[in-house]
């Protein structure tokens, strides 16, 4: 049986290692004012010269990533396995679980690496330098039929009909329900098409581990349905903030092309999405690639808000700020921007202005030590009522409009006009974001841009004055000799770039700290592409208390996807 085993393994990790798998400072620190050029962080006096670590602290089963990193307040740790491969036996399920056993404010600085999986038996397990991974859900589990097609099937929006059966959870949200968080709900988002979002209710033993209490599935009907739900934040005010990540957005044109079955929009999504709304007239394009917010999360029955305000795009995700008004969005995929919004009233994110970062380069074209200035352009102010009575204003467009060559939907002769001279109105900046955000001259060079993150008491208090933000690949039009962006091609690995918080919470500079290691497209003698030392394709981040930061892999390059520790003071 191992020899069989190991053949398959073989097998699958050639296919695999063959293509790509699905998807998924030296400047100013800002808070005190201290140019980190000199090596010194302004806050703690720390000396960020000093070389930084990168240690290894899990791996997962071939075939699988890791999403949905989060820490909870009393340093618990959530992660996914997402699609792991068939060579699990008949333990082919997503999973969606949590380490315990283990306080991770306690992992030593000094620790050794947990090591490289070697045998048949690691290279399929979930593995951890401290604790145990306790599986809270599998991929069709129906915890005592509560949920009748199991947890992550996605269904019609009356919950009487299976569309497809999900192995892509991503984004994990613990919202407590105690003040000493022992009792709370998970909410966990789907990555697929159409979109979910499962809540399971949680509450943790004394022996630490996790009981699973009423399980639903949040009900989107009221906001159309949901595209590709990937990774996201939990608000200051503890609601879930899920994240499209609508491919679609910037190929709008294609939406009602009933021919078009490759690339986004993918005409059978498109149906798949129809038959969740149980309608027989073509999904609004407009209505998809938000922000979408669960308020009243710890109710009966949460109810979903798509901030329009935010831009419609292929978000990864979106954090906000201490102030409760400044929000960071990041959009995933080729040539895309980069953006901010800035709430009208702190804790309303339903109206307010939004903007796109324009980028200077330093002298360099290297991607471990080019940085860059952000200068903000302003896209447009608006608020979700006004953006959907223009949104509104395209539904009833069907296959039948098409015409090759041609868009049923917002031309771009509209949008330079609007540009340009500023001829009607600011639908372009919130519909159409990212060609929007390049008519106006911002950078829209950005390849495959992550999860963005805080840590959300350091920020406040200026002990960790830092936002951090995964590139998955330095490629493609970061890499080119034109616009904004122009550096080598020494990343495909991938990297971590860092943002200095000034008080009001905005940044004027970013700066990679964490990059790839060297890339061989024939692969080691195991197959991996990647400096197996080093990051590959980081995707999920999260930032601990004391500054260190968690970065999962969403990666073909490493036979086996890791979640790392970086620790900025070298330790």
């Amino acid at each position: 049986m191992l020899n069989v085993k190991k053949t398959k393994l073989a097998a699958l990790l050639a296919v695999i290692l063959g293509s790509s798998m699905l998807t998924a400072c030296n400047g100013d620190d800002g808070t005190n004012g201290i140019d980190g050029a000199n090596g010194i962080d302004g806050v703690n006096g720390r000396d960020l010269t000093t070389p930084a670590k990168l240690t290894r602290i899990a791996t997962v089963p071939v075939g699988a990533e890791i999403t949905g990193v989060f820490l909870t307040d009393n340093d618990e740790l959530f992660f996914n396995v997402q699609h792991p491969s068939d060579l699990s036996g008949n333990d082919t399920a997503a999973k969606v679980g949590v380490v315990t056993g283990f306080d991770w404010s306690t992992l030593d600085p000094l620790m050794t690496d947990l090591t490289v999986p070697a045998t048949d038996d690691e290279k399929l397990a979930i593995r951890l330098v401290a604790g145990e991974y306790q599986v809270i859900g599998s991929a069709g589990d129906k915890f005592n039929n509560q949920l009748p097609y199991g947890l992550g099937t996605i269904t019609t929006a009356d919950g009487l009909t299976e569309i497809k059966q999900s192995q892509d959870p991503d984004f994990n949200a613990f919202v407590p329900t105690s003040a000493n968080g022992s009792t709370g709900y998970l909410f966990t988002a789907w990555e697929d098409r159409p979109g979910a979002m499962s809540r399971i209710e949680l509450t943790k033993e004394e022996n630490g581990s996790w009981l699973t209490g009423d399980v639903i599935n949040v009900d989107f009907s009221t906001v159309l349905g949901t595209l590709i739900n990937c990774f996201g934040t939990l608000s200051p005010w503890n609601t879930p903030l899920t994240s499209e990540e609508n491919y679609e957005a910037e190929n709008t044109e294609q939406w009602n092309n009933s021919a078009y079955l490759d690339g986004y929009p993918s005409y059978p999504d498109v149906k798949n999405l129809q038959t969740y709304l149980t309608t027989s007239t073509l999904p609004n394009p407009y209505d998809y690639g938000y922000i979408v917010e669960i308020a009243d999360p710890t109710s009966v029955s949460p109810t979903p808000i798509k901030h329009f305000t935010l831009g419609r795009a292929a978000h990864e995700n979106a954090v906000v700020m201490p102030d409760w008004k400044t929000v960071y969005t990041t959009d995933d995929g080729t040539n895309k921007a980069f953006y901010k919004f800035i709430a009208t009233t702190a804790g309303d994110l339903s109206e307010g202005t939004l903007y796109a970062a324009k980028l200077t380069q330093d002298a360099t074209s290297d991607p471990a030590k080019a940085g860059f200035d952000i200068e903000w352009i302003e896209l447009g102010s608006s608020n979700n009522t006004q953006i959907k009575t223009w949104i509104n204003s395209y539904n009833g467009i069907t296959e039948t409009d098409y015409v090759e060559g041609q868009t049923s939907y917002i031309k771009q002769a509209e949008i330079d006009a609007w540009a340009t001279n500023g001829t009607g109105d600011d639908r372009y900046a919130f519909l159409e974001t990212l060609r929007a955000a390049k008519a106006k001259g911002a950078t829209t060079e950005f390849r495959k841009m992550e999860g963005i993150v805080i840590n959300y008491d350091g920020a406040a208090s200026g002990a960790v004055p830092f936002m951090y933000v995964a590139m998955s690949e330095v490629g493609k039009g970061m890499v080119d000799a034109e616009g904004d962006i122009q550096l080598d091609s020494s990343a495909k690995c991938g990297a971590v770039y860092r943002f200095g918080l000034h008080s009001d919470f905005n940044v004027n500079r970013m700066e990679p700290v964490v990059v790839g290691g060297a890339y061989n497209s024939a692969g080691d003698a195991d197959g991996n592409k990647c400096d197996i030392n080093a990051i590959s394709n980081p995707d999920n981040l999260a930032v601990m208390d004391d500054g260190r930061v968690l970065i999962g892999e969403d990666t073909s390059k490493h036979v086996n996807n890791a979640l790392w520790i970086y620790n900025p003071q070298g330790e």
